[in-house]
């Protein structure tokens, strides 16, 4: 065995500087750090082939040899394994949906699968399904060539690299054609993403942050290559199984984003109201109670009880009943849903409870009747909606204050600078079968309840398995997998502050296991006084109908218009420039330049955004539905399956228009009238 340096081999040194000029392009930092290295800790070291062959490599890693054989002949029995049955995420033929509500994308299932059947699209024998796949990612680089076995025989657009050991990529680019690698994804029309780094959850996050990058279009078939094992893979794999539902949503349903700009915008115009905007903000000297209404808070009510004057106390969905119905008044409520199911709900609750001096703090989507039933409000605008983009424009929305009311409380905390926050309630699954939210809940205590909106009942049906916060596991569902998710991404955002889960549900990676009965609070009740005070001069107040702009909905009104022409368009020269097999990238990546300005690199017009926002989910999700379809037809029916797609695109696309054409139109007299009334009063 004897030690190779490659930096004294000219050609390899060429290779390095055109890989490196390759990797510069996705990942200018990571190109800059792997210049730098100079005498790696690792080093690549020559030795005996097998059974006579030829010699071979490996790297030494200073106590041992990484690999347990020769590089290449590791690689080719692996290699050789993988291909003959390839780890694939398989979202499979879509299924139809006839459950409540029907929303578009549902109905786009349906008819493309009976357009199918009707039409006598074949498709392939059960299981099999072509090679074609959005992306290949690679867990593991090490040495080995078999990234390059991976984009060239299995047709990938898009090319996800994890490795925990920058050296071992350096290595790799002295000896194999990064260059060529990266030119064979960008001319399928794909990206390169690099994820170098060794903590399991930085990394997971990074992961699913990639393949959501083009919203789950090609998501269908993604090949999942393990070149090694270690505990950073091992977690991968475990953290991609619970987060596999969430990475193919799409980001938005048409009916739903109509909703949330209606709301948001009579929102604004029913009353005064308050916006809080993520900014930095001055220290609060108490800890903030953030309580939801899991099983477990009807164990902790002593201690929010004897803890409530020295803490701003915020309350989260059905916790503010369970809180009410104790005696116990929070300072402010979190809601985030959108449905008129949670309006009633509240409008119960203040018909039993005195709502009075409790604060609404709430996405501005909302239901106006939600937020009539508190004296004042303090609206956010949450990310990736349309109303947040037309009422923003260039400024930033509240990040990872959904997908619960519990991820709001949090982030609400957090926001206004409560470095000290204890959750109770924030169970996210429960321990007990049957026992699923707090025995004071609404659940357990408003027969109407479980009948408000879709999904209610649905939230109590637990099937997955989750380590527990105190210990043990805990039954959860992938709803709540998603709000444990988006509340782990939320700590690691900010990290000088201290999150303790004191509820007896999942596990929260970040959040400090503490249980009720141990909590200490030092605070004074005057910091508390001080903090809230502090919280309604930091927000920004305005008078009803104050940043309501008309000319902004006319602008909207216009450019409506001209992104649905230039998307049919789009439909008509894809069906004349199909030849005799369709190409599913380059139709996606048409599709995908809908969303993106006309001109690259030019600043995004915030009003042409929200009409972008309004349909880009549902757009998109109807061509995942085509590519599943395209991946299991015979390849003498692909083009015949195309068309019917584009046709059936263009159909919805006409009915999306006539909708949201009439919203807006229906808002533009809305503000007017407002606008009226408000003058006769001025």
């Amino acid at each position: 065995m004897s030690i190779v340096d490659l930096t004294e081999d000219p050609a390899a040194r060429d290779l390095f500087e055109k890989n490196l000029e390759a990797i510069r392009r996705y990942d200018e930092a990571l190109a800059d750090r792997l210049a730098l290295i100079e005498t790696p800790v690792a080093k690549i070291v020559s030795v005996d082939g097998e059974d006579g062959e030829d010699q071979d490599l490996n790297l030494d890693i200073g106590h041992t040899l990484f690999y347990d054989k020769g590089v290449r002949k590791f690689v080719d029995e692996q290699y050789d394994v993988y291909v003959k049955e390839p780890y694939r995420i398989d979202i499979s033929w879509p299924s139809i949906d006839n459950s409540a509500p029907q929303l578009l994308s549902k109905v786009a299932i349906r008819r493309l699968s009976a357009l199918a059947t009707v039409n006598n699209i074949r498709r392939l024998p059960a299981g099999r399904q072509h090679d074609i796949t959005g992306f290949a990612v690679s867990l593991g680089v090490g040495i080995g060539d078999h990234i390059g076995r991976l984009l060239n025989d299995h047709l990938a657009q898009s090319l996800i690299v994890v490795e925990q050991f920058e050296e071992f990529l350096w290595h790799s680019m002295h000896l194999h054609p990064w260059h060529e690698w990266v030119e064979l994804v960008e001319s399928r029309n794909g990206r390169v993403f690099f994820i170098i780094n060794d903590n399991p959850t930085s990394v997971s996050s990074a992961l699913t942050d990639a393949l959501r990058s083009d919203n789950g279009g090609t998501l269908d078939g993604t090949l999942i290559y393990t070149h090694y094992r270690s505990h950073l893979v091992r977690e991968i794999h475990r953290s991609l199984s619970e987060q596999i539902s969430y990475i193919g949503t799409n980001r938005g349903f048409f009916e739903d984003e109509n909703i949330m700009i209606q709301n948001a915008t009579r929102n604004f115009l029913a009353r005064d109201y308050a916006i809080w905007k993520s900014r930095p903000r001055r220290e609060k000297y108490c800890p903030a109670f953030v309580v939801a209404a899991g099983p477990s808070v009807d164990g902790a009510l002593d201690t929010i009880r004897k803890c409530r004057d020295q803490v701003v106390l915020i309350s989260c969905g059905s916790g503010l009943k369970v809180l009410l119905s104790q005696g116990i008044r929070p300072d402010y409520h979190v809601e985030v849903e959108n449905t008129f199911g949670q309006a009633d709900i509240l409008e119960r609750v203040a018909s039993q409870h005195d709502l009075s001096g409790i604060t609404l703090v709430s996405a501005a989507t909302v239901n106006k009747r939600t937020a009539a039933v508190f004296d004042k409000a303090i609206f956010f605008h949450r990310d990736t909606v349309c109303s947040s983009r037309f009422y923003l424009g260039d400024d930033e929305p509240v990040y990872m204050a959904v997908p619960t009311v519990a991820n709001g409380g949090v982030r609400f905390a957090f926001g206004m600078a409560f470095k000290e926050v204890y959750m109770f309630g924030v169970d996210l699954g429960s321990r007990i079968e049957g026992y699923h939210h707090s025995k004071a809940s609404s659940y357990y205590t408003d027969e109407e309840f479980m009948y408000s909106f879709q999904g209610t009942v649905e939230n109590t049906q637990m099937s997955v398995t989750n380590d527990g916060n105190l210990g043990g596991t805990v039954k959860t569902h992938d709803g709540f997998l998603l709000s444990r998710l988006f509340m782990q991404k939320l700590i690691a955002s900010y990290p000088s502050y201290r999150l303790y889960n004191c509820s007896d549900g999942v596990d929260i990676p970040g959040a400090i296991p503490k249980l009720p009965t141990v909590v200490n609070v030092t605070a004074e009740p005057s910091e508390r006084d001080r903090a809230l005070n502090l919280i309604d001069k930091e927000i920004s107040h305005f008078a009803k109908g104050e940043g309501v702009s008309l000319e902004n909905f006319k602008d909207l009104r216009r450019k409506t218009d001209i992104w649905y022409d230039k998307a049919r368009e789009t439909i008509k020269s894809l069906k004349e420039e199909a030849a005799d097999k369709p190409d599913p990238f380059e139709s996606y990546d048409r599709l995908w330049k809908l969303f993106q300005p006309d001109v690259p690199g030019t600043p995004l017009d915030s009003i042409m955004t929200v009409v972008w926002q309004n349909n880009f989910g549902t757009v998109m999700t109807m061509f995942n539905i085509y590519f599943r379809m395209h991946r299991r037809v015979v390849e003498e029916d692909s083009m015949r399956l195309f068309h019917l797609f584009l046709g059936e695109l263009q159909a919805f696309l006409d009915d999306m228009e006539a909708i949201l054409t009439s919203v807006i139109d229906e808002l533009i007299t809305e503000v007017e009238d407002a606008q009226a009334d408000m003058a006769k009063t001025a």
